[in-house]
């Protein structure tokens, strides 16, 4: 790094002026500090591995090229981010307590001493949500030599008698009048800066705002697209819900009829059942429809007799006890005939047997009923029937 000479700036620390100043030569950074008022001195000097180590203990690692940087903005005034104090051990201690939140510590008698005489420079680099403090410690130099002091004074003596000797004061004015002028320009300068700075700091600001509505407008259509559709799928699962309940309700009505109906046919196929062993056993004469006609119509249950099944369950319970009473009075009126047409034969012995009549006065015998063929048609009807579901 380049050497800097002369750097040095007068600083108030805890209402006392000092006057600090700093030089780097290559890798090496010297420091001093010297109060006004007392003229006693303070002076270290810092490598680079010692700059170095002391950022990375703070937790901010800076680099001794950045840490002199920092340093001159701080001496300079030229930054906000950056500033200096001046504490001595006590002090430093008591900060440090704070920090980690412990009573502060009370060093020995032995140790107050030496440590009481030196000074640590503070540089303080401030940011958004933290401070750093970076602590260079100061040994007591003591007052400035005489012979040193004298040493500079006849130096300045030297350099203000060439200056004077330097032809006309023209010259002099002109240098000054020029570095005036250049000062003026570097602070007209500097004013257009800091006025582009503010005019860029307040567009970022704005681009940002409006960015950031830009972002808000697009959430906020997304989401609303999202509603609109959560809104559609539960109107669309709502009628199907609807649809599959009024179908399943429609499937039950259904199959409530289809047993009702199998009820009632069960107990018709009872009847007929019993009709047919009637007939077998030769006890039966049938005083209503013919055993053809009952037949018929076990056989064929067409469409129009399962509605009017499904539709009258409590009519085929009343027919079917009718039709009980019925096979219970024919039987009766058979066995009084019966009886009758055995006296009939006792007195008409002398004339022989004849062979046993039939016990239908209506010409030939109906044909069996099939049971089979009855649960075949039954299932054949069912099939139609879900088909047309």
């Amino acid at each position: 790094m380049a050497t800097l000479h002369g750097l040095q700036a007068d600083y108030i620390f805890r209402g006392t002026e000092h006057v600090v100043r700093m030089a780097v030569e290559g890798n090496l950074l010297e420091v001093e500090v010297e109060d006004k008022l007392t003229t006693d001195q303070w002076r270290g000097e810092f490598d680079a591995a010692f700059i170095e180590d002391l950022t990375h203990k703070t937790g901010n690692f800076k680099q001794f090229g950045i840490f002199c940087s920092m340093l001159e903005s701080a001496l300079a005034q030229s930054s906000e981010s950056v500033t200096l104090d001046l504490l001595t051990y006590t002090d430093l201690e008591s900060l440090r307590s704070r920090k980690i939140g412990v009573g502060p510590r009370h060093p020995s008698a032995a140790k107050t001493s030496p440590l009481s005489s030196k000074r640590y420079l503070i540089l303080i680099y401030s940011v958004e949500f933290d401070r750093i403090h970076y602590p260079l410690p100061l040994p007591y130099m003591g007052k400035p030599d005489p012979v040193v002091l004298q040493k500079v004074i006849r130096e300045l003596k030297e350099e203000l008698a060439v200056l004077k000797a330097k032809p006309g004061k023209d010259f002099r004015d002109a240098e000054i009048r020029r570095l005036r002028d250049e000062l003026q320009h570097t602070l007209e300068e500097k004013a257009v800066m800091e006025a582009a700075l503010l005019e860029l700091q307040e567009e970022l600001k704005l681009t940002n705002k409006s960015s950031a509505l830009k972002e808000v407008k697009i959430l906020k259509k997304v989401v609303q697209s999202l509603e609109e559709e959560l809104t559609k799928e539960r109107a669309k699962h709502q009628r199907v819900a609807n649809k599959r309940l009024q179908e399943s309700r429609q499937l039950a009505d259904e199959l409530a009829e289809l047993k009702v109906t199998e009820r009632g046919l069960r107990i018709r196929v009872k009847n007929l059942t019993n009709e047919l062993a009637l007939y077998k056993k030769g006890h039966f004469t049938p005083l209503g429809p013919s055993p053809q006609n009952l037949s018929a119509a076990s056989r064929g249950f067409g469409p129009s007799a399962l509605s009017r099944a499904s539709a009258k369950p409590r009519e085929d319970h009343r027919s079917t006890s009718r039709d009980r009473s019925n096979s219970r009075e024919r039987t009766g009126a058979w066995g009084s005939g019966q009886q009758r047409s055995t006296s009939r034969e006792g007195r008409s012995g002398s004339q022989g047997r004849f062979p046993r009549q039939s016990p239908s006065p209506t010409g030939p015998r109906a044909p069996r009923f099939d049971p089979t063929a009855f649960v075949k048609a039954k299932e054949r009807k069912q099939r139609e029937a879900e088909q047309k579901q």
